[in-house]
């Protein structure tokens, strides 16, 4: 299996208070952690442990897991790097190397009982496209084609080279503008669309399944309100799109149908990176099906209860890893497995 993951990559700073900080005094955290992150990553990290608890077999090669992203130079980059190899994440820096900013993103997060603080850089770091691609054909040489593509957003430029792998070149006078369009692989494109980018109109065209939040409202949209963005997705060809809303429902359109999935509730110690870990737990269900030369389903019921179920897990504990280590995604993960093998 093969998933590749294409977006932003930053060093996650997280301290936890046992009380609401007083923006004027020093305080203690109670907890910290510190790790690489970033939507595209976080999921990613998730994929990779997922599929350390899937059995694997003497005939079929070792998963391969590809980010392609902007690392950036020095020693926090180096830091960043040797944590994603620990995870057996295979990571392709397409850093300009022309950019201003060489520094890694980083994003400060302070948790505390009456909510979240959060600083981030964001994405700083130039990308170097035509590089980007040379590792990108390096990746694939080396794993294969995907199963699974995901982007985040952010880094549009690496986006769209792992959107249109594949596909014909751009069309010329004479040719079908559309034929690039309707040319979409077997593999499923996920968008992890946490909030709206200037940007992604170019993307969408190339997306299979969106996964958004309810923070994600399109220009000219009213609010975020899920049907609207649904159809407003849907104009762009993209006929399978599931909104989360935190510990509420999740709403999901699938081709003609439609419907909703209610969250299991849990003791949440910390609901940082619950999403990218929806969209991590959501994108190694769907490699699965394609893998194994399987159909997606009628309906995404089953997965996102899965992918629900992993991310309402890593909530129970503090930071974006030590979820990792709980008995309980093991589990989820064999009973998964056990329905796939009985479709």
């Amino acid at each position: 299996m093969h998933a590749l993951f294409a977006g932003l990559t930053t060093l996650d700073v997280i301290h936890a208070l046992d009380h609401e900080p007083d923006l004027e005094r020093k305080t203690t955290s109670t907890h910290h952690a510190m790790a690489a992150g970033g939507p595209a990553t976080n999921a990613a990290v998730t994929f990779a442990t997922l599929e350390s608890f899937r059995p694997q077999h003497t005939h079929t090669p070792p998963s391969a897991i590809t980010l392609l992203s902007a690392l950036g130079e020095g020693t926090i980059a180096r830091s960043i790097a040797a944590d994603l190899a620990h995870c057996q994440i295979r990571v392709c820096d397409a850093s300009d190397p022309n950019s201003q900013v060489r520094e890694p993103a980083i994003s400060s997060i302070i948790e505390h009982p009456g909510g979240r603080m959060v600083a981030s850089t964001n994405a700083r770091i130039l990308t170097h496209t035509a590089w980007g691609s040379r590792l990108l054909e390096d990746a694939l040489a080396c794993a294969g084609s995907p199963d699974v593509i995901l982007i985040d957003g952010h880094n549009p430029e690496l986006a769209a080279l792992v959107l249109q792998l594949g596909l014909a070149p751009e069309p010329g006078p004479e040719d079908d503008p559309f034929a690039r369009l309707d040319a979409r692989p077997s593999y499923q494109r996920i968008l992890d669309g946490g909030s709206w980018k200037a940007w992604l109109p170019t993307l969408l065209p190339f997306v299979d399944i969106a996964i958004v939040s309810a923070d994600f409202c399109p220009p000219l949209l009213p609010s975020a309100e899920g049907e609207a963005v649904a159809d407003f997705l849907r104009g762009f060809g993209i006929t399978r799109t599931i909104q989360t809303h935190g510990p509420e429902a999740i709403q999901w359109w699938w081709e003609d149908q439609s419907g909703t999935c209610e969250v299991e509730k849990v003791e949440a110690v910390s609901t940082l990176g619950a999403g990218d870990i929806f969209h991590g737990a959501f994108a190694w269900a769907i490699a699965l099906l394609h893998e194994g030369a399987q159909p997606l389903p009628d309906t995404p019921e089953e997965i996102i209860r899965f992918a629900s179920r992993i991310a309402g897990i890593s909530t129970t504990h503090f930071g974006t890893r030590s979820w990792r280590e709980d008995l309980k995604v093991k589990k989820e993960v064999e009973t998964f497995l056990s329905k796939l093998s009985s479709r």
